[in-house]
């Protein structure tokens, strides 16, 4: 589940010529793999507020986990199996308290900690490509990318990937929520239900196949909505990848210059993740903070 995507990583920088940049690149996801599963262990650890009060002691969380697991490697693997498009589960995520809730989402949002089946890997390089671009106008270097220029067609075609995946997790998490009695089938009202129907088209348009299975999802509507958001988010960011892909390999190789931007450094990477979390907290943020975000403050 690890090894493959973690591997691709490092073979990228390998094929690449330049071994150096696929550490970085490595590094740099293993810090937000190492953050999130910390925000999610934590949560575990601490348990939920109400349960400990009855309790009148703090006890981790262990509602819908394995005894033989516990609350760590039940959220070592949470984070693990959203990261990867996996899905395999070794607990019930929508029992997870809301930092867990919180750290899948974004796992299924992101795309890039660590990447998986589909186009999981392949969302590092769309970002990097954006972040060559942006850093290019920014400084005044010209905008280049594995020897080759990036110009309108992989701004436009990186766009459309990066913009595939939120139309087809809000739009219908949106109309579904617009109608929460004959079409939702949430089992928790009020923030948590919210995830639970984010989480579902998440899931299905980040090919994951977990959920938050309080859910009443086996109804017509929810096939096949969950249908639209499978195809158009995998199929959707593989015909742009491969476009943009074909477009890059019949470009002409430009040859490095003092001009050229370097991508193999800490502060390149640095900027790249700060993209990654900026486009991802602009398009999701509001999603995560009237779900998880203020569940916690609900039970807190």
């Amino acid at each position: 589940m690890m090894a493959i995507p973690a591997g691709l990583i490092l073979t990228y920088g390998y094929m690449a010529g330049n071994p150096k940049q696929g550490w970085l690149v490595f590094g740099m996801v293993l810090g937000f793999y190492v953050l999130l599963t910390a925000i999610a262990a934590g949560g575990e650890f601490q348990g939920n507020p109400l349960v400990n009060q009855i309790l009148g002691e703090a006890q981790p969380n262990l509602e819908g986990k394995e005894v033989r697991f516990g609350w760590a490697m039940t959220a070592l693997w949470a984070v693990s199996t959203t990261g990867t498009m996996c899905g395999a589960v070794n607990g019930m995520h929508d029992s997870l308290m809301p930092a867990g809730g919180f750290a899948t989402l974004s796992n299924l949002f992101l795309q890039v900690v660590w990447g998986g089946q589909g186009t999981g890997t392949a969302y590092l390089f769309v970002f990097l490509i954006l972040t060559v671009f942006l850093t290019g106008l920014m400084v005044g270097r010209t905008p280049e990318f594995l020897g080759r220029k990036i110009e309108k067609q992989e701004i436009v075609l990186s766009s459309i990937v990066l913009l595939v995946h939120p139309i087809a997790i809000l739009v219908p998490s949106a109309i579904t929520l617009a109608f929460p009695e004959s079409l939702a089938g949430i089992s928790n009202p009020g923030f948590h239900g919210l995830s639970q129907v984010v989480y579902e088209y998440a899931s299905a348009a980040a090919n994951n196949g977990s959920g938050f299975e309080g859910l009443a999802d086996n109804t017509l509507w929810w096939n096949l909505s969950t249908s639209f958001s499978l195809l158009l988010g995998r199929y959707g960011p593989i015909i742009a990848l491969v476009l943009l892909s074909d477009g890059m390999a019949k470009k002409q190789p430009v040859p490095e210059t003092i001009g050229t931007l370097r991508t193999d450094s800490l502060l390149f990477t640095g900027v790249t993740a700060g993209t990654i979390i900026i486009l991802g907290a602009l398009t999701f943020l509001p999603v995560l903070v009237l779900g998880p975000v203020a569940e916690a403050f609900n039970l807190g």
